[in-house]
């Protein structure tokens, strides 16, 4: 592991030397363009419904929700300038920010708030964040800038669930009679434009934004470029100022080349590649064929190949330090033990499977499958359009799928989301069910001591890894790269384009 741990102090300073010293005074106007690593720039227009990374970073330009993240991910107070929590933890009071406007023109109040939560709790909006916020008895308006939120029971991730797009504040006239959203109405920085799919998301300067100046830019257009070659010539001409997700194999003659022709960013990131496989029948529904993938997987190897070595390995995604970090060793490779447990299944002659993975993770998926030929799977590879296999994921329709996820502030999110059957990501994990998990997690929810808590996700961390649903394969570096004229330009952990102190309002063009 020495690579990976040289690689975390050498990114870091990357990260910080890639910043550029802003002297000038910021200067208002023009257009960026941001290439994004996708066939798609969003996956949708609704932030309610939304799902992925990049739809993520697309509409927290216009959709905000009552709290945020700083740039070290603490949770601050947003479209709420503060609240307080009853004594007994089933009220939660908010004081909204007043002025603030939709990009209709309308002030938002607290009735906004009500509406919007009302809305993602109904399940009729089919909204990913409903398991987050089902705890929720009722919603008071107390007076238009004052909203009470009564809770069922003590629920210690409440917070965490309100933060940022997934549970935005928008307008109910904003929504359609049939409840969908074709356009987007939000309090945000920019105010959408249109969306072609496949095409780019075209964002203008919200001129009444809440937040003093802010922002200098007067467009912001998302585009999709998910050929890495067309990625850097996008770049290299201009026709794009800023790309997520440089090729790895570049990295090294990148960095080393001060005369590149652009600003680069290169930190440990918090996007994690995984193996799915469908634990609700056969042959994954056998935990010893799951932790026969489990230790048939080289991860080293995996993340040397896919990120040159500027990713990392490990089983969870809190770094060294962190509170919610748990206590484990790394998993190592044992060929001969999955072998074993193979046999052990009733496969002593071998097991036929297919992985499968979107285009952008197929190369993942291909050296998974080297991996576990050789300790005795017989896999072959197909290449999938993500939608429609995201569909076969939620039906329980696959074998095994090569995907990716990120991080979560609260370890419910990370859990829950994926380990219990009602979560909205537990395809993810194969359809995964297990009672005593289940058990845990309620009780985490219930439980306000932050050690009690971790006490129980440490329980619930050791069982997960034993069961083996879809054990984490590596971790991607966050890289990105813009043009020289594109100036303040700063990210965070999760290489995200909004949180309270940066991203793309504070962004401007010195031309």
């Amino acid at each position: 592991m020495k690579l990976t741990s040289l690689f975390a102090a050498t990114a870091l300073g990357c990260a910080l030397l890639a910043v550029p010293l802003v002297a000038d005074t910021p200067k208002r106007g023009g257009t960026m363009t941001i290439g994004v690593s996708s066939t798609t720039v969003t996956n949708g227009i609704d932030p309610h419904v939304i799902l992925g990374d990049n739809t993520v970073w697309a509409l927290s330009q216009f959709g905000e929700g009552l709290l945020h993240f700083d740039g070290s991910m603490n949770i601050v107070p947003w479209l709420a300038h503060s609240y307080s929590i009853s004594d007994d933890g089933l009220v939660y009071t908010f004081e909204l920010e007043r002025g603030v406007k939709f990009h209709n023109g309308r002030e938002m109040v607290a009735e906004d708030v009500k509406f919007s939560l009302e809305r993602i709790l109904d399940p009729a909006t089919a909204s990913r964040r409903r398991q987050n916020l089902e705890i929720i008895d009722r919603v008071e308006v107390i007076d238009d800038y004052t909203v009470a939120i009564h809770l069922q029971s003590a629920f210690a991730p409440f917070l965490a669930n309100l933060v940022g797009v997934w549970a935005a504040i928008i307008p109910s006239e904003s929504v359609n009679a049939d409840g969908s959203i074709t356009h987007p109405v939000g309090t945000g920085p920019f105010q959408f434009n249109n969306y072609d799919l496949g095409e780019r998301l075209v964002l203008d300067r919200f001129d009444d934004y809440w937040r003093g100046d802010l922002p200098y830019l007067d467009r912001v257009v998302f585009t999709p470029v998910s050929d890495e070659a067309a990625r850097m010539v996008a770049l290299r001409t201009g026709a794009v100022d800023l790309i997520t997700a440089v090729p790895s194999q570049l990295l090294p003659s990148l960095m080393a080349n001060q005369n590149r022709g652009f600003e680069l960013l290169v930190a440990p990131g918090t996007s994690w590649r995984m193996a799915t496989m469908n634990t609700t029948r056969p042959p994954f529904d056998d935990v010893r064929v799951r932790q026969a993938v489990d230790l048939a997987l080289d991860r080293e190897e995996l993340m040397l190949a896919r990120t040159f070595g500027f990713g990392h390995v490990d089983n969870q995604i809190w770094d060294e330090g962190s509170f919610w970090r748990m206590e484990a060793e790394l998993p190592q490779r044992d060929v001969a033990r999955a072998r074993e447990l193979l046999a052990e299944a009733g496969h002593a002659d071998g097991l036929d499977i297919t992985i499968e993975a979107r285009s952008l993770y197929i190369d993942d998926a291909q050296i998974v499958q080297s991996q576990l030929n050789e300790a005795g799977f017989r896999a072959t590879i197909a290449m999938s359009d993500w939608a429609a296999l995201a569909e076969r994921m939620r039906a329980h329709n696959f074998d095994m799928v090569v995907a990716a996820a990120g991080w979560y502030a609260d370890p419910d999110g990370r859990y829950a989301r994926f380990y219990t059957p009602e979560g909205p990501a537990n395809f993810y994990a194969g359809g995964y069910e297990n009672a005593e998990v289940s058990a845990l997690l309620d009780e985490a929810r219930r439980q306000t001591d932050p050690a009690a808590r971790r006490a129980l996700y440490q329980q619930v961390f050791d069982t997960v890894q034993r069961d083996a649903p879809n054990p984490i394969l590596y971790f991607a570096p966050n890289t990105m790269a813009w043009r020289h004229h594109v100036r303040d330009f700063r990210t965070d952990r999760q290489g995200g384009f909004s949180n309270a102190e940066t991203g793309l309002a504070f962004v401007w063009l010195d031309q």
